[in-house]
């Protein structure tokens, strides 16, 4: 995802505001972009804080950094803004969020600074001064229950905190730069630091050259795909040891919960779960209605997993749905995709389990040895043959070419796999004339991948897309920002 508000440098990484200088808004610098300009710091607090104090000042500014048009009132003179007054207080409101999280970033590079220094030195004293207390770990246990009754904080979350804080602070010079800056948030600085606790001390530069470029525009969970994929890639032996590891642990468990209410949490390895997953709610499809005395409501995987139970705990139960699924319903599907050098161990890249992310390269090529190949013939650029150009319906050929293209929603930063999206037009199709030469074909090329949700935008709440030449899709708000998304690169590529 990137915003066209958002400044880089020539290199890609984002600009680093000068310390002390406003520009202030004005039409050829809008409300926004000039707040982003202003460095993560004192000055910007005092902005914030004044600016959310003074509606007026507020307003002034915000309406000064628009361009403005010639009145079209009758007989009326004077200026008038291109949007309207609401939508620009409403992106200028957004706007000093955004400074607010920037603020919560350096904020939260400062503690960590803080806190790792404040640990090592409180260690060095005790270890100095108690007697016996640098044997067996005393020190450090003394400085974190020290921290603990400091900050009120547990002792199992100041652990938490020191632990993370030193490994920032020691391991991850470019993740803090970023976050001292307010290019990342604090939720992003965690995710780079526990994922990468696996790796090496001499494997994290390389870790963070892959994935810090990037990471301004990732959301958290978006930002922990790219770091999992970095670190099996920089380490295969070791995920592929991790993962025999975790196997071990697999169990299913029950917690009991307020309400009358329990929670089954079942740990499986990850093609176990789309098959267990993918078989319920083909089972949910068939179940009988509630008035029938199963389903409370339509495709509930919580009904099917409780019918399949009852069936075979009592023998009297409804069962007549399970021989008529065992006799009709194919195979649950499970997508792999393994790059050709990983499926003839050439190499040891990690495969994708589509729906779920990376895995080690033996459990890929384990999972693709039982798959069944499909042959996708394409023109000599490469692009899917596409035959039904007029058609509204999208082919089955079609589909799976934009949802293994797309991977998840297009909508920038959601994360939904496609597999589950609505495959839609990005140009609306033209049902009065489907042959319009303005597009809204129904190609693979104006095909996307979208959840009902940002369906729903596009289609009724004033959202548009426009298809870039890139294969970019250029998404307009309301407020009239715009973000482009574009597909991933296939997370089994090199």
């Amino acid at each position: 995802m990137r915003s066209n508000d958002g400044l880089e440098r020539g290199d890609g990484l984002p600009v680093r505001p000068v310390p002390g200088v406003v520009a202030l808004p004005e039409p050829g610098l809008p409300f926004a972009q000039a707040l982003e300009q202003v460095a993560a710091g004192p000055m910007l607090l005092s902005l914030v804080q004044q600016l959310s104090r003074d509606e007026g000042l507020l307003r002034a500014w915000a309406l000064a950094g628009e361009p403005a048009l010639p009145s079209t009132s009758a007989g009326g003179e004077g200026l008038t803004s291109a949007r309207a007054e609401s939508v620009v207080l409403g992106d200028a409101r957004l706007a000093i969020v955004q400074a607010c999280a920037r603020l919560e970033s350096a904020v939260a590079a400062l503690k960590a600074t803080a806190v790792a220094a404040a640990y090592g030195q409180i260690a060095t004293a005790t270890a100095e001064t108690v007697p016996g207390a640098a044997r067996g770990g005393g020190a450090e246990a003394s400085a974190r229950a020290e921290m603990a009754l400091a900050l009120r904080m547990t002792e199992r979350g100041t652990a938490a905190m020191v632990e993370g804080a030193v490994l920032l602070t020691s391991r991850h010079p470019g993740t803090r730069w970023l976050l001292a800056e307010g290019h990342v948030s604090p939720a992003h600085a965690r995710v780079i630091v526990d994922e990468a606790s696996v790796l090496a001390d001499e494997d994290i530069p390389a870790l963070e050259a892959v994935v810090l470029r990037r990471a301004p525009e990732r959301t958290v969970s978006e930002l922990r795909r790219d770091v999992r994929r970095a670190v099996a890639k920089l380490d295969p032996r070791g995920a592929a040891e991790r993962h025999a590891d975790a196997v071990q642990q697999r169990a299913v468990r029950i917690t009991p919960l307020p309400d009358g209410m329990a929670e089954i949490r079942a740990l499986l390895t990850a093609d176990e779960a789309q098959v267990v997953c993918g078989a319920l709610d083909r089972i949910a499809r068939d179940l009988p209605t509630a008035d029938g005395g199963f389903a409370a409501r339509a495709g509930s995987r919580a009904d099917a997993l409780v019918a399949v139970c009852s069936v075979l705990l009592d023998p009297s139960a409804d069962g007549d749905f399970l021989p008529a699924l065992a006799r009709t319903a194919a195979p649950v599907a499970v997508q792999v995709q393994i790059s050709a050098a990983t499926l003839l161990g050439l190499a040891e890249d990690p495969a994708h389990l589509v729906g779920h992310g990376p895995i080690p390269a033996d459990l890929g090529r384990l999972l693709a040895s039982d798959g069944t190949w499909q042959l996708a013939i394409t023109d000599p650029d490469g692009r899917l043959l596409d035959l039904h150009k007029l058609r509204y319906q999208p082919t089955a050929a079609q589909r799976a070419h934009v949802i293994g293209l797309w991977l998840h929603c297009g909508h920038p930063t959601c994360s939904v796999p496609a597999s589950r999206c609505d495959v839609d037009h990005t140009v609306p199709y033209n049902h009065d004339e489907p042959d319009d030469p303005g597009g809204g074909h129904t190609t693979c090329r104006n095909l996307c991948p979208r959840c009902r949700l940002h369906h729903n935008l596009k289609t009724w709440w004033g959202w548009t897309t426009t298809p870039l030449p890139d294969g970019t899709i250029a998404h307009r708000t309301p407020l009239g920002r715009v973000y482009e998304a574009r597909p991933e690169p296939q997370p089994c590529a090199a």
